[in-house]
């Protein structure tokens, strides 16, 4: 269970770099386009941006229901990105935080 959250743990601290540098990457975009695309949509975002990344819509309507992936995607990406990147950060904290107290009862 220790490796799990271990793993948990490092992985959201590691998207959230990932997410932050894409949540930048939103937010040149819109300062490039004097912040007429305000209201960029992540599915937008996503399809016209970076494209490379586009997969993980089908796995978000594969593991999400039909109408909350759909809210999703369509919330703007400079809001979805700062959100995204704090409950990763909260995750993280907790899976590690976890991890460390499961290590001290083993020892």
């Amino acid at each position: 269970m220790r490796s799990f959250l271990l793993f948990i743990g490092y992985s959201s601290y590691i998207g959230s770099v990932g997410d932050g540098l894409l949540g930048l990457y939103a937010l040149w975009v819109l300062i490039g386009n004097n912040l007429a695309l305000l209201s960029l949509s992540l599915n937008d975002f996503l399809a016209q941006y970076v494209e490379f990344i586009y997969w993980v819509k089908q796995v978000a309507f594969y593991v999400m229901p039909e109408g909350f992936a759909n809210w999703l995607f369509g919330i703007p990406a400079v809001i979805y990105f700062p959100v995204r990147i704090l409950m990763s950060l909260i995750i993280g904290w907790w899976a590690l935080k976890k991890a460390e107290q499961l290590k001290t009862k083993n020892v």
